[in-house]
């Protein structure tokens, strides 16, 4: 009796879980339409921005910044459908970490973002999907940009210890609030945003990024966390650790 209502139960849940992955497959597709209506009408109304009253203008402001926090989720919410269904298909190759964080850091919202490469990191390559690597060092960007204080230093290393060896570490430093030890789980959870997330929360955004992040770097069986700045100034340190290509 025990186990029948046990696995009754079982077979709610998975069922429970296959129906909420495929709404929020759905809702995401679904919103893609009219996401792109939205889009072409906001160019269009840019590019008369000039001709508008001041105050129209900084109601398009507006709109253009939701428009975009808009596509954003609807982005990220299909990323996460495609985790949840299993159907992320990764594209691997072998490149050298030190150009690609260069690369990933030229094309990121924050392009002038310092970076600092240790001599022995110079030369190391590792297997990965260039475009989810290059998401993840975006999302450390874009959190140290609106939470971080904006002044962000990037740092590529090799470790001294490590459970994954050999492994490379990219640390992405900020100048912000610093995130407290009972929040530095919780940030890295599915719509962590608001008073709940801790002092690295705002109503912008979503709550998907960093989520994102640990779903990437796990299909790179690397890891990811975050701890204090390692010169004892204010701010945190976002890490992710790479396993590297044996030469």
């Amino acid at each position: 009796m025990i186990t029948t209502s046990f696995n009754e139960m079982a077979r709610a849940l998975q069922t429970r879980i296959e129906r909420d992955n495929r709404f929020t497959s759905d809702v995401s597709h679904e919103l893609r339409s009219p996401l792109m209506t939205m889009t072409t009408s906001v160019e269009v109304m840019q590019s008369r921005r000039a001709e508008m009253p001041e105050r129209a203008q900084t109601a398009l402001d507006l709109l253009v910044a939701d428009v975009h926090r808009f596509q954003v989720l609807v982005e990220d919410l299909l990323e996460i459908s495609r985790f949840d269904a299993g159907a992320i298909r990764l594209d691997f190759e072998e490149f050298g970490v030190a150009e690609f964080v260069r690369q990933a850091i030229a094309i990121s919202s924050a392009p002038q973002t310092r970076l600092k490469i240790h001599p022995e990191a110079e030369e190391l390559l590792v297997q990965g999907d260039r475009r989810r690597l290059a998401r993840v060092i975006a999302n450390f960007i874009d959190n140290g940009l609106a939470y971080g204080g904006g002044d962000l230093d990037i740092t590529v290393s090799v470790p001294k210890e490590s459970p994954i060896s050999p492994s490379v570490r990219i640390a992405v430093e900020d100048h912000g609030p610093g995130v407290a030890p009972d929040e530095r789980e919780l940030i890295f959870e599915r719509f962590a945003r608001g008073a709940s997330a801790g002092r690295r929360s705002g109503s912008e955004g979503a709550g998907l990024g960093l989520s994102l992040v640990v779903e990437h770097v796990k299909l790179h069986q690397g890891r990811v966390w975050v701890e204090d700045r390692t010169d004892g100034q204010k701010g945190a340190c976002f890490v992710l650790e790479l396993p590297t290509v044996k030469l």
